[in-house]
């Protein structure tokens, strides 16, 4: 359900009649619950309904430059021996993985489609930023067909993220990733912010009445600005039978580290097979020379 937090902010004075302007990325945490602001633009007194053309900036946007002292014999014979400590820096907090999601569809009575998967966007435009798409807060729609499904992901009204998929024409036996729309939303107006499609993929492909998984981080080239990370993939577009996954045909990646274990392990058990072998033929010619000795 809703969680209410309330955060006490210190923050400079604004005159009533600027509009406050904060492009830098402020973390305000309480409870256990940390709300993430950048570019925030805000006038709660607005005049004569005209957002004012005078800012106020916040200290993170004000570059900061150490005042400028004349040199003097004073400061001249004392600087050799002062050393100044650098001003302390603040490092954004790294974002984590995405939580992971469990969505499905319902054509009737029946599932139809099934998807478990953690999103992340990866934005470039402007101030380069990442996204956790929130599985609690984001609600499932889409339609699926016999050669057609698409799964729409709705976070809060915020961001939206729409997966389309196809069966293959050629062999009419698998199907794939075709397509891949996001569209970004002001969650204040509901104005679009940014958009991004790309209906060239053929990515996640699987033969039809099995599943796809990949439990590999993965990156989606929506475009020139805008990437989608998916983590602990698994997903069934198409031929879901009992409200459950069918096998599933796993990523290279994955795959490839099933591989690479055993293969690992047997090389370990055959080095020390070796040494044992070699250690039994040293100490076996130790002995023999020490029976001709005698």
């Amino acid at each position: 359900g809703p969680i209410t937090v309330a955060v006490k902010i210190t923050m400079d004075p604004v005159q009533v009649n600027d509009v406050f302007v904060c492009h830098s990325t402020e973390f305000l945490e309480a409870e256990n619950i940390t709300q993430i602001f950048w570019d925030v633009t805000v006038q709660p007194f607005v005049q004569n309904g005209t957002i004012s053309k005078k800012e106020s900036r916040c200290r993170a946007d004000t570059p900061t430059s150490a005042p400028t002292v004349l040199p003097t014999a004073a400061n001249v014979t004392t600087a050799s021996t002062t050393t100044l400590s650098p001003a302390p820096t603040t490092t954004p907090k790294p974002v984590e993985n995405p939580d992971t999601g469990k969505y499905f569809l319902k054509n009737g009575n029946e599932t139809c489609l099934l998807a478990t998967v953690g999103l992340q966007l990866n934005i470039s435009q402007d101030k380069p930023r990442l996204i956790n798409i929130n599985p609690k807060t984001t609600s499932a729609g889409g339609s699926c067909g016999n050669t057609t499904a698409t799964l729409k992901l709705n976070d809060g009204n915020s961001t939206l993220i729409a997966f389309t998929f196809v069966v293959n024409n050629a062999s009419a036996q698998k199907y794939h990733l075709k397509e891949v729309n996001v569209t970004l939303l002001n969650s204040l107006n509901g104005s679009v912010i940014l958009t991004a499609d790309n209906n060239n993929f053929t990515k996640w492909d699987a033969f039809l009445g099995t599943s796809y998984m990949c439990r590999k981080e993965q990156t989606l080239e929506v475009n020139e600005v805008l990437q989608v990370h998916t983590f602990n993939l698994w997903i069934q577009p198409f031929l879901v039978k009992d409200n459950k996954f069918s096998a599933a045909e796993e990523c290279f990646a994955d795959s490839d580290l099933n591989f690479l274990i055993p293969i690992a392990v047997g090389m370990a058990l055959g080095f020390l097979i070796i040494l044992v072998f070699i250690s039994y033929l040293i100490g076996r010619r130790k002995s023999r020379t020490g029976y001709q000795s005698v």
